[in-house]
């Protein structure tokens, strides 16, 4: 199989897929994005297109009208949405608030079809499992939904279902997205700017991970491990039994929901002690363990008697290494601090650099940022918030944010909505900083920094021992010719191109000439031969001479530019 005819197989074994995705876009005022784009199934939409928007309307509500797009795309586009939400260094704000309104509802799978699901899974029938099963969904997403039940043993449960062939849906659109990130970076100045290909690798990762419910089972089990010294966090367990890729079993806990600051006073609970206990719990997940719970939001979190905190849904966690734990201390108490030139050091320590920035203007937006907040009550200040406005300037300067620290400030900014339902007057600035001290204060732990010596004193005799070896067969390479030196040259791809150009250009230089030479010699020859009978030497010629006219023109051009 040819790399041509591949190459259309690829783009159009998910036709179908494409045509709905061109429907919803022509459907909402995108059909200029199918045009730049050039998009698979274009020959399609030019048949049946009818009109075209102007520019006012291609430009109308556009925020507006992608949430609607993504909503309509469905399940895999909803996550990019709610994904791109938090995005604050890549979108404005007024996208970022239309995402954030992305829901993800739709209508439950009929009974029958969870029994099967369950039965492909556990491979026991569904009342083997359990003694009750609600057949009412709780709650119902695009990719599973939600039942109360009983097991035969007696424990209240919760069970999550993946719907039948969600799977299969969302590795098609990732193929497809993949597609389309490869055009946007090729087309577009964003995708010349922003590593778009490797954001969706991320995305992609994530998003498979969320349909094993098994490790959603396992964030869970880490996450109670981690906060099993705090009794006033409750993490339900999992019924690892009838746990598996698409069915998760977790226990029921009967728990008051965080909806809000009278609601949670009506039920006899203490929403300041409450607040406190949610943010001291969250900032130690991320400053402290590095594994934390990245949507806390209301939907998700529920009241114990005693005040006790139950944390739900654990599809979405995120994790930060240790070296990035402390990056991000850094510049949360530079910004407390107000040190100018301490945030400028943290986010180029923290981001990935494209270009070359104009310091000086990044440093003036900084301080900027800075003076906004200066001077401002600690409890005013919302690190979530401050923390995206720095991302949108790192944006402007082409700095790339690791995924794993925007999901840390988007975690921040949902913990700042919660709370202020509760109890506005907390700081997280206050309660956050001693958490970033502590971590700062461990890179100089005495322990850490023997432990660091130990294991460079064993990598430097490690390297000693071997320094032989590596000597000797230095110098066999050299003796044998096969010591290859990697240089890179940043103009030498461009001058290979221009190269190349030539090359072409000589070569088709000649076959026109050999033409035009034996056009010449044919037409010269007896007029009764059967060359002129036909005007073939006439065809041969003209066939030479009009290219050859142009290859003068493009060659005289070139010489002038």
């Amino acid at each position: 199989m040819t790399g041509r005819t591949r190459g259309f197989l690829y783009h159009y074994r998910h036709v179908r897929r494409y045509q709905e995705m061109l429907n919803i876009l022509v459907k909402n005022g995108f059909s200029f994005l199918i045009e730049r784009l050039d998009l698979p199934g274009q020959t399609l939409y030019h048949r049946f297109r009818r009109g075209k928007p102007s520019q006012e309307q291609e430009m109308s509500n556009l925020p507006g009208r992608i949430t609607q797009v993504l909503k309509e795309l469905g399940p895999t586009f909803i996550k990019l949405g709610q994904l791109l939400s938090t995005r604050a260094d890549l979108l404005p704000q007024e996208y970022l608030q239309e995402l954030a309104r992305l829901q993800d509802r739709v209508t439950p799978v009929p009974m029958a079809e969870i029994e099967s699901i369950i039965l492909q899974e556990v491979g026991r029938p569904i009342s083997d499992v359990f003694a009750e099963f609600d057949p009412r969904a709780l709650a119902s997403a695009s990719i599973g939904q939600v039942h109360r039940a009983k097991l035969v043993s007696g424990e209240d449960v919760v069970v999550k279902i993946q719907r039948p062939g969600i799977a299969r849906l969302i590795k098609v659109d990732l193929e497809i997205l993949g597609d389309i990130a490869k055009i946007i970076e090729q087309r577009t100045q964003l995708g010349k700017l922003q590593n778009i290909t490797g954001m969706l690798t991320e995305f992609r990762i994530s998003l498979l991970e969320e349909l094993d419910f098994s490790l959603e089972g396992r964030n869970a089990e880490i996450l109670k491990k981690n906060m099993q010294e705090d009794t006033r966090i409750y993490i339900p367990d999992i019924f690892w039994d009838y746990t598996k890729q698409r069915v998760l079993v977790m226990e029921y806990v009967e728990g008051v929901k965080i909806t809000g600051r009278e609601e949670i006073i009506a039920a006899g609970y203490d929403p300041q002690l409450i607040a406190e206990t949610l943010v001291n719990a969250m900032i130690r997940q991320v400053y402290v363990d590095g594994f934390f719970h990245s949507d806390p939001h209301p939907g998700n979190l529920a009241v114990l008697p005693g005040n006790k905190i139950v944390f739900m849904d654990f599809g979405q966690v995120g994790y930060l290494d240790e070296e990035m734990r402390e990056k991000a201390a850094d510049i949360v108490l530079a910004m407390v601090r107000h040190d100018i030139d301490a945030v400028l050091k943290g986010l180029l320590r923290i981001g990935i650099i494209r270009g070359e920035p104009n310091m000086s203007s990044l440093k003036r937006d900084i301080s900027r940022l800075e003076r906004k907040y200066y001077g401002m009550p600690l409890k005013d200040i919302k690190v979530g918030t401050s923390l995206q406005e720095l991302m949108e300037i790192a944006s402007r300067y082409q700095i790339q944010v690791p995924a794993d620290f925007v999901m840390a400030a988007k975690a921040l900014v949902t913990l700042e909505g919660t709370i202020r339902e509760l109890a506005p007057e907390i700081s997280i600035v206050e309660i956050a900083e001693p958490f970033a001290t502590r971590v700062l204060l461990r890179r100089y732990d005495p322990r850490r920094l023997l432990h660091i010596a130990q294991q460079n004193t064993l990598q430097f005799f490690s390297t000693f021992v071997h320094f032989p070896l590596l000597l000797e067969d230095l110098i066999d390479k050299i003796k044998g010719g096969r010591l290859a030196l990697p240089i890179e040259h940043k103009e030498l791809p461009m001058a290979v191109g221009q190269l190349r150009k030539t090359i072409h250009r000589l070569a088709l230089s000649i076959i026109l000439s050999s033409l035009l030479i034996a056009g010449a010699i044919i037409v010269s020859t007896n007029p009764s031969s059967f060359f002129a009978r036909f005007h073939i030497a006439e065809i041969i010629f003209l066939f030479a001479f009009i290219p050859a006219s142009l290859l003068i023109i493009i060659l005289f051009l070139d010489s002038r530019s």
